[in-house]
């Protein structure tokens, strides 16, 4: 069979025009702004069987990771031919049944083998996203459960609340000025996710930690070691370009779960995890343990942060020896910080004024976090940053964003809240998830408690 020829299985079904249905239904999501009539429409059609699939292959970053993106297999260049169907494909990719090289071959032969509807159905999937400006909490309203989260550590913020019933000695960590990352190895196979539960290659760390025990490593890639890594969202932005400097990539880690601990079925406390991950990381190229120190009280843990932080540093991470993995915001672990940045999510943008050379480009980022307690727009993108989100707008919007601020105050007129001063950070392609306004009103009374 010649390769111009193209034969293959769209899907398993027992009955004929299922896909059409579901193409129908994705651009019905498409041709409406209003969350209430795409809401209106899943509702609908919430026992569509095809539809709860492929929404599950496309937004469950727990349960299918692919290792590969719509870059990584246009950029592949193959002449081989795929007879398989989208699912078996997909199904191959999770199952880690080919990897590498292996991995961009098949994807790129089934894309170049398949209807052109199929196709770019297939990068979609691949990039997590049908395009439908549809969000993981609607679709979990709709179909309970469908898109679980990934399991993640947060940290809770000091006070004088969470400070009274934390247990000392303790220890106090440089927090990362860097983007979360976390590799799970097993097998001698390295999968990295952020997290959100995003696919993220890096072949020169996978190729470093193929080695390590198995398990899940928790930490953050930065640009140059934690602790020279004074430039945030110059380094991010590296990361999470098209072309990343592998060769200057650190993962600096903090956590080192088995299975078992990552699906919450263990109580071994971290001062035990953290000592063998020291064991594991000792020497290695590129791993590096994150700064840390043994603190007797808080003032020195406070001490400790405030030296990193003359230094340019972020702040730190207080962590109690007994803390235990949680999937949530643990009171074991308390961040400490004076610079106060709040995430919320990207609802739009504004147009420069009238008469500089910005009156036609996206200089205003329009905001607000998942509850709408917070609201407000924000300036700060450099003219890079401004192009880039005036050429491909679609690409940003309902994306989480870091501001920076120095309070909140109450709208005039409304019942949600406004940052005073607010300056754009940097988009997070890290996170998901937006703080809430508890959270931020935390985040700025430690700040004043510590200046």
């Amino acid at each position: 069979m010649k390769f111009s020829q193209k034969f293959y299985i769209i899907y398993t079904y027992k009955g004929k025009g299922d896909i059409e249905m579901v193409f129908e239904i994705l651009n019905q999501l498409r041709t409406t702004n209003s969350n209430k009539v795409k809401t209106e429409i899943l509702t609908k059609n919430k026992d569509n069987a095809e539809l709860i699939k492929l929404l599950k292959y496309t937004y469950d970053k727990v349960t299918y990771t692919y290792g590969v993106t719509s870059r990584t297999v246009l950029d592949y260049e193959t002449p081989d031919y795929c007879p398989k169907s989208l699912y078996e494909v997909l199904d191959s990719l999770n199952n880690r049944e080919v990897t590498g090289h292996a991995a961009l071959r098949l994807a790129k032969s089934f894309f170049n083998s398949a209807d052109k509807n199929i196709a770019n159905l297939f990068l979609m999937v691949l990039d997590r996203d049908l395009k439908i400006g549809v969000n993981t909490k609607t679709l979990n309203k709709v179909f309970k459960d469908l898109v679980p989260k990934p399991h993640y550590c947060r940290c809770d913020v000091l006070s004088e609340k969470t400070l009274k019933k934390f247990k000392f000695p303790a220890f106090i960590q440089l927090k990362c000025d860097g983007t979360y990352r976390e590799a799970f190895v097993k097998n001698g196979k390295v999968q990295f996710t952020t997290r959100s539960g995003e696919s993220y290659e890096n072949p020169v760390l996978a190729e470093v930690m193929k080695g390590f025990p198995d398990g899940y490593y928790t930490g953050e890639f930065t640009v140059g070691t934690a602790e020279d890594a004074l430039d945030r969202a110059n380094g991010n932005g590296q990361i999470n370009s098209d072309n990343p400097p592998y060769e200057k990539i650190y993962f600096t880690v903090w956590d080192f779960l088995t299975e078992d601990e990552y699906s919450l079925k263990s109580t071994r406390p971290y001062s035990e995890r953290f000592n063998e991950l020291t064991s594991i990381v000792k020497d290695v190229e590129l791993v590096r343990v994150v700064p840390t120190k043994e603190v007797q009280n808080i003032n020195e843990a406070l001490k400790e942060v405030s030296e990193w932080m003359e230094k340019g540093l972020e702040g730190g991470v207080l962590k109690s020896k007994d803390m235990k993995f949680k999937n949530g915001t643990s009171k074991e672990q308390l961040k400490i910080k004076l610079k106060v940045d709040v995430e919320v999510r990207c609802t739009g943008f504004l147009k420069g004024t009238k008469g500089t050379k910005y009156e036609n480009q996206n200089k205003v980022i329009v905001f607000e976090n998942d509850e709408g307690t917070i609201k407000g727009q924000c300036s700060g993108m450099t003219d890079a940053e401004v192009l880039e989100v005036t050429k491909n707008p679609e690409k940003y919007i309902g994306k989480v964003l870091s501001v920076q601020f120095n309070d909140l105050v109450k709208a005039e007129g409304h019942e949600y809240y406004a940052l005073s001063h607010p300056r754009f950070v940097e988009f997070r392609n890290d996170k998901n998830e937006t703080d809430s306004l508890e959270k931020a009103f935390s985040l700025r009374d430690m700040a004043r408690s510590l200046s």
